[in-house]
């Protein structure tokens, strides 16, 4: 009789046993599968997040087009159209070359005199090459700039950025400060945040850049009239050959437009 009682209590416990095993082949099971569902769930997460991250930091956002831009992803000076009979102004520039903001500082005055006298037209082509393996600057500052054409400011918050040219601009400087001193204030300066925040003109400022980058435009600033570069130095004579006042200017932009020879122009 006992022998059959140890018997019954050693298939209990063997049983007993077997029931453990297997709850704890299951729970291996289980911890393993939701160690996998994590581990899934954590991707997916990586995958959506990450590039809207990586997005946001370097300006990849909306396509708008200002409503100043022309069809070679530039903005038109007072929204001014070519004219026939009237010479046409591109220039090109990054906002953090240094070069720039001193011909903008000599010429600048010049010819948004000239413009506004209808003598010319004037459009502006912003690359941002200066970025390249230093941040996003120049990029940021010309997405501002494109968003500021929506408002009707593009030719002072260009003058904003030059006037404050640093290495590096804080997203306030861009969204608040320089818009402010642009005259950009109350509800289009909340428009304004409201597209630079959504990086509206990121795709329009990418297609400027790129469309520099095959323009056969080496450097920035370049003033170009009829696809001839204007000359303002000639480095051999050391001598001006464009001064900083309006008929000096004029005549240039004037022998670029009818293509003619002279050591004012030459061709990209």
């Amino acid at each position: 009789m006992a022998s059959n009682q140890n018997l019954s209590r050693r298939a209990a416990l063997q049983q007993q046993l077997m029931l453990e095993e297997k709850r704890k082949r299951t729970n291996r099971i289980i911890t393993w599968v939701s160690a996998i569902l994590v581990v899934a769930v954590l991707a997916v997460i990586v995958i959506l997040t990450v590039p809207a991250l990586l997005n946001k930091g370097s300006g990849a956002g909306g396509n708008e087009t200002p409503p100043n831009a022309t069809a070679e992803f530039g903005i038109l000076l007072d929204g001014k159209k070519p004219q026939d009979g009237v010479p046409h102004l591109v220039i090109y520039e990054d906002f953090r070359c240094p070069a720039c903001k001193h011909r903008e500082d000599d010429y600048g005055p010049i010819y948004k005199k000239l413009a506004a006298e209808g003598k010319l037209t004037v459009e502006y082509r912003t690359a941002y090459f200066l970025d390249r393996g230093r941040g996003d600057n120049s990029q940021r500052a010309a997405i501002a700039a494109a968003t500021a054409d929506a408002v009707g400011r593009y030719s002072e918050y260009a003058s904003v950025l030059f006037k404050n040219q640093a290495p590096e601009y804080t997203d306030e400087q861009l969204r608040t400060t320089f818009a402010e001193e642009a005259g950009i204030t109350g509800d289009e300066l909340k428009k304004f945040q409201g597209l630079y925040d959504s990086r509206a003109f990121a795709g329009f400022a990418r297609s400027a850049n790129d469309a520099f980058n095959t323009s056969g435009v080496t450097a920035t600033p370049s003033y170009v009239v009829n696809g001839r570069l204007l000359v303002f130095y000639d480095e051999a004579a050391k001598e001006v050959l464009i001064l900083p006042d309006e008929n000096s200017f004029l005549t240039a932009v004037t022998k670029a437009t009818e293509g003619a020879d002279d050591r004012t122009n030459k061709p990209l």
